[in-house]
């Protein structure tokens, strides 16, 4: 047994040389070699680059299909691109709000829409500019430049620029198609800059011509859009809010138009009107909000056409080159509060109706024997039928 401590030393002796041998070798010898990093996979563009509306419709592909553009493209239209399928969008890489957003431009004399989203529910266009191109292409007639609403629910155009349609309308969204079909309902138009659009020639063009019930439209910018800054075609339950609307270059014939019977016969309950701003800046605004049917147009005495339920509260009349003010003519269970005119209101009518001449413009003007509801202190005893075309000094188109 004496021999085994005298092994055990020699092998822990052994061991350790070669340990100490190893460690010494790890720190002389050269590092080991670093591998080439991987090569850079270039970004994958995911938006579609400037092209036709054909590169558009071709990725509209299935309910929820997602056309981004990239910023800075142009999109030259010679037949409208049409959402297909419910929950479709088309809008601009990163939603930039300024001059970066893709453009769709009309580029064909036959086409009067760049976009057709009529029908399909939860179709949004955002973050584009919209151009009808009607300076290069002149006036077509035909639908309008974005054609929204139809049987649908929950459409969304939001920060769009619309610009020189072709046709009567920048934005229409129509109601839906008859019964069974559902009606359009629920749509929300927000933070859109449009016109200028049509021409005081006849050829007249709306800003945002409104027919579906339940919807929102608020805080857009329209200037010279030369029919209806905003049309409201009944649009029972809609809120009409904060708007600026505007003349600057052109004659507008009517800043907010409550004025249509169809297509709902004459149903405006619940349509708020509410808060928006309308300013003959530097041209002529004929009616600032007109309400009932006879102040645009000669109607037969003893015909109905009344307009029922709306709310019109706390709107603002600028400019020194109004007409007409707030006007109310055939209408009942109406209200009328907390309006202001700050504006100049002059001209002196002429033209009649059925032997009645318009009396003079002044801010708030009312045919009490055709208005039933509750109508603010403002308004004065008037005849406004025709009001419209009332003053023909100068004639309409100078």
């Amino acid at each position: 047994m004496k021999g085994r401590p005298i092994y055990l030393f020699l092998l822990a002796c052994i061991t350790g040389f070669y340990f100490l041998a190893s460690c010494s070798n790890s720190v002389t010898d050269d590092p080991p070699p670093i591998p080439d990093p991987e090569p850079e996979i270039p970004d994958v563009a995911t938006c579609l680059e400037s092209g036709t509306d054909a590169d558009i419709n071709a990725l509209l592909t299935g309910e929820g299909a997602k056309v981004e553009l990239c910023a800075g493209a142009v999109f030259e239209i010679s037949n409208r691109i049409a959402i297909n399928a419910k929950g479709q969008e088309i809008y601009t890489q990163g939603k930039p709000t300024d001059g970066t957003r893709a453009v769709l431009r009309l580029v064909s004399t036959g086409e009067s829409t760049a976009v057709m989203m009529r029908d399909f529910d939860n179709a949004v266009l955002s973050h584009v500019i919209v151009d009808g191109n009607r300076p290069e292409l002149g006036y077509g007639g035909g639908d309008a430049l974005i054609y929204a609403g139809g049987s649908s629910f929950g459409q969304i155009i939001r920060n769009v620029d619309i610009i020189e349609p072709r046709s009567w309308s920048a934005l229409q969204i129509i109601q839906g198609h008859p019964a069974p079909e559902p009606p359009c309902r629920g749509a929300i138009v927000e933070n859109n800059v449009i016109g200028p659009a049509g021409r005081y020639d006849g050829t007249w063009s709306d800003g945002i011509s409104l027919a579906c019930r339940s919807s929102i439209v608020r805080n857009n910018t329209i200037t010279d859009t030369t029919d209806g800054g905003i049309v409201i075609f009944d649009s029972p339950g809609s809120l009409i809010e904060g708007n600026l609307i505007r003349a600057v270059t052109q004659p507008m014939l009517g800043g907010i138009n409550m004025v249509d019977y169809g297509p709902y016969e004459g149903d405006y309950t619940d349509t708020i009107v509410s808060d928006n701003i309308i300013e003959a800046a530097g041209d002529v605004i004929r009616i600032g909000i007109g309400m009932g049917v006879r102040v645009w147009v000669c109607v037969e005495r003893d015909f109905g056409l009344t307009l029922k339920g709306a709310i019109v509260k706390n709107n603002i009349l600028r400019g020194d080159y109004f007409q007409y003010g707030f006007i109310v003519d055939g209408v009942e269970n109406w209200t009328v509060t907390g309006n202001i005119s700050e504006a100049t209101h002059s001209g002196v009518p002429a033209h009649d109706c059925y032997g009645t001449v318009a009396s003079p413009p002044a801010a708030f003007m009312i045919h009490s024997a055709r208005a039933e509801g509750t109508f603010q202190p403002e308004f004065e005893e008037a005849d406004i039928e025709l009001a419209l075309w009332a003053i023909v000094d100068p004639v309409p188109g100078e």
